[in-house]
């Protein structure tokens, strides 16, 4: 047994060893957690400071795991498993010996020599008494505490206690803060820390596209739902956040932080606007990425040190028109002019295209195919420098198209046209559409009285010819002969416009009758038709004309058309003055003096003609031709020559002028003494002499010479321009030339002296005219006085 000095020793040393475990490891276990605290607190608090953000809950969830099992670790690893060893007594008293060299292996040998169940040792009991008495004798000076070693306690302490009084100073000066902080890192809470500044989101304002062009600007006010929300590619929104101004630090900038889905990144500062109001300063960004937006993105925003984090803005594609079918309905007149036989509802249909035009009158449906659903439209209609809302919009049931109605289509329209999808997504520009209408215009007729000039006897022909155009084709034509009497024609003032004397005829042939004739125009608008006026009166259709009556001839189209009205149009008013054939003669016989004045100036101008020929030929063709000597007066000589060649080419061109124009003057005489012997023919005035003389021996002479001399002296003159730097030729052309100008003058001397003839005739015929009126005077006076003389018997 061993002394009870030792075993009390031992006793002590174990008890010893087992606190200094346990010291050791709770001073572990709380350097961890101390540590871990103010680690997490760091990491926690400080980002916040910056303009950062807490940690999240998952980062310090991972926290409180990590030092959890860094406890445990050590729990288990420093403090259960070291307690858990045995420490039996030998290796006390082994432990005891190396801190006192002095026991000299006596504790050793007495603490194992006395343990029960040893069998086998060799050693007097004598020897094994005297080391325990020595052993015992030595346990007094044996000091426990040389044992242990105090520098892990001690350095363990070192950090656990400052780390401990840091905690208790905070959580004294602080207590809300530590609580905080304690709650967040053990996931207590999730409550911020509190900030300088304090951000709140607003929104963004869009502006509203509306498809009315007067429209005021106006914006809508998004909110973000679950701090995400949708966008119009192409918009240019604007951000608005503010900063509460009362509690909290104004900060003096916000910037947003912006990431896109192709993983652009970027930042932009907001602007300040205003001042604060209401507690709150406003902040808005209207630049990048926000300006034309093109794609998704991520932004968080910073002022001081707040921050709104995880907003997304979804960029998504509003609703386009992809494809804009016109159908038209034509109004009813023009279906039944129509020659294409359609009889459906729809006559014309076809995609838009710049440029499209429609009749006026027609039902026009607008059928717009979309790139994808769409909730509404709104539509806007631009004509007569007004804007008006359509009629009908129908959306179909895949809300994949829509129609828009055009009932009565009567003017140029502008459309314009926003779809705006189920989400209220609208396209940012209307998208415009112009459609032209076709203006059905009055039908256009022009009249001719061929042979028929101011003045008309009472038995004429009236030959007319009528050239009426339509857009759609003629419904029907008239031609209207109206009777103005003596007394209204003498009434009416000579000077009045011409618009004031149609307006009195129309109204005078109101009140007289009119008579109108039914013409068909042909495919090209050509029609014609003859007026009898001796068959009229023969048949008593008129009432028989009189000298110094009048009559108005005009002819009156007209269309199908019948939506405002008809359209009737009215051609050039003919006034025709009833005059006996002997003043119709008087006044063919001045028309007749002029004609032979006109011929008498071609004379005239034809001779001027032959004597510049004649000059030609007496200045000759030849021109100074330079030397070969002098190479510079040579060139100079070219030169003049070149000249003077070209100045000759300029006369004959000159001369060739003159002889076109004196051409076309004789047709023009030959085409107005046919009108002549026409209105001779039409008026039916018995004059085939006169219609003999002028025909046979006036006009057919000068067409004569028209398609024969004068042909040939045009062709001589082009021959002399040909040939100009040839002096022979020149020569011979010009002789040739002047040759077909003498025979030209020959013939119209001839018919010129034909045409005098004629006057002394007409001279003649006057004067007998005039016996004849003589005669009939004096007839009328001797009856006359022959009434008054039977008068006087019975007076």
């Amino acid at each position: 047994m061993l002394d009870p000095k030792v075993q009390s020793l031992l006793d002590s040393l174990r008890g010893r060893i087992r606190r200094y475990v346990i010291w050791d490891s709770l001073l572990a276990i709380a350097a961890i957690v101390l540590a871990a605290f103010w680690i997490g607190l760091l990491i926690d608090y400080v980002p916040v400071t910056l303009g950062g953000d807490e940690m999240p809950r998952s980062a310090r969830s991972v926290l409180l795991v990590a030092v959890g099992f860094v406890v445990l670790l050590v729990t288990t690893r420093m403090l259960l498993s070291r307690l858990n060893r045995p420490l039996p007594d030998d290796s006390l008293a082994l432990l005891v010996e190396r801190q006192h060299q002095s026991l000299g292996g006596r504790l050793v040998t007495a603490v194992q020599l006395s343990q029960p169940g040893r069998s086998g040792d060799t050693h007097s009991a004598e020897l094994l008494k005297r080391v325990r008495e020595e052993a015992a004798a030595e346990i007094d000076r044996v000091d426990p505490k040389r044992v242990f070693r105090s520098e892990p306690l001690v350095k363990k302490a070192m950090i656990v206690v400052p780390l401990l009084l840091m905690i208790l100073g905070f959580a004294i000066f602080s207590p809300s803060a530590f609580g905080r902080a304690a709650a967040r890192l053990t996931l207590l809470s999730d409550a911020k820390w509190p900030r300088r500044a304090n951000l709140e989101m607003v929104g963004i304002e869009l502006q509203a596209i509306s498809a009315a062009a007067s429209a005021d600007e106006q914006t809508i006010r998004l909110e973000f739902e679950e701090q995400s929300i949708r966008l119009p590619i192409g918009s240019n929104p604007t951000l608005r956040v503010q900063a509460n101004a009362e509690d909290f630090e104004v900060p003096t900038v916000c910037t947003l932080y912006y990431e896109t889905e192709s993983g652009t990144r970027g930042q932009s500062n907001f602007r300040r606007v205003g001042r604060v109001r209401d507690g709150f300063q406003a902040f808005v960004l209207d630049g990048p990425p926000l300006s034309n937006l093109g794609e998704s993105f991520t932004f968080s925003i910073q002022g001081l040190d707040d921050r709104l984090n995880d907003f997304r803005v979804e960029a998504v594609a509003p609703p386009a028109i992809t494809e804009m079918k016109v159908r038209v309905r034509y109004p009813d007149y023009l279906r039944q002019s129509s020659t294409t036989g359609q009889t459906g509802e729809i006559d014309f249909e076809t995609e838009y295209q710049a440029g499209l035009r429609i009749s006026e009158g027609s039902d026009v449906i607008l059928e717009a195919t979309t790139s994808g659903p769409i909730g509404a439209v709104d539509a806007s209609l631009e004509f007569q420098g007004k804007e008006h809302e359509p009629e009908s919009i129908e959306i179909a049931e895949d809300r994949r198209s829509f129609r828009v109605r055009l009932d009565d289509f009567r003017d140029p329209t502008a459309i314009r046209l926003v779809p705006a999808g189920p989400d209220g997504i609208s396209a940012q520009a209307p998208f415009r559409y112009f459609v032209g209408a076709i203006v059905d215009e009055p039908p256009s007729v022009n009249l001719k009285i061929a042979g028929i000039q101011a003045a008309i006897t009472p038995i004429a022909l009236l030959p007319l010819e009528c050239d009426v155009k339509d857009d759609y084709g003629v419904y029907s034509l008239t031609a209207n002969v109206g009777r103005t009497n003596a007394q209204t024609a003498e009434q009416e003032s000579p000077e009045a416009d011409a618009s004031a004397a149609a307006e009195a005829d129309r109204n005078q042939e109101d009140k007289e009758s009119t008579l109108t004739v039914e013409m068909d125009p042909d495919r090209d608008g050509q029609a014609s038709t003859e007026i009898d006026l001796r068959e009229l009166t023969n048949s008593e259709v008129i009432a028989p004309l009189e000298p110094g009556d009048s009559i108005s001839v005009y002819a009156e189209a007209k269309d199908g058309f019948n939506l405002d009205g008809t359209h009737l149009t009215t051609s050039e008013i003919f006034r025709l003055q009833v005059v006996t054939p002997e003043e119709l003669l008087t006044l063919l016989e001045r028309r007749e003096l002029g004609l032979r004045t006109r011929l008498e100036q071609t004379v005239t101008e034809t001779q001027g003609l032959r004597d510049q020929l004649a000059k030609f030929k007496v200045e000759g063709f030849e021109f100074d031709t330079p030397t070969e000597t002098d190479s510079e007066a040579g060139a100079s000589g070219e030169q003049s020559r070149s000249r003077q060649l070209q100045i000759l080419r300029l006369r004959i061109q000159q001369s060739g002028l003159q002889a076109s124009k004196t051409s076309q003057e004789l047709v023009g005489i030959a085409e107005s003494l046919d009108d002549l012997l026409r209105e001779m023919t039409n008026n039916r005035i018995d004059s085939k002499d006169r219609q003999e003389r002028l025909g046979s021996g006036v006009r057919d002479p000068l067409r004569a010479v028209v398609d024969g001399s004068m042909q040939d002296l045009m062709a001589a003159i082009d021959a002399i321009e040909l040939t100009a730097d040839s002096p022979e030729k020149a020569a011979n052309n010009t002789d040739k030339s002047i040759a077909a100008a003498d025979k030209v003058l020959l013939e119209l001397t001839a018919v010129l002296e034909k045409m005098l003839d004629l006057e002394s005739y007409n001279e003649l015929l006057d004067l007998v005219r005039g016996l004849i009126q003589d005669q009939e005077a004096l007839q009328e006076e001797t009856k006359e006085q022959r009434k008054n003389a039977i008068k006087s018997l019975f007076d």
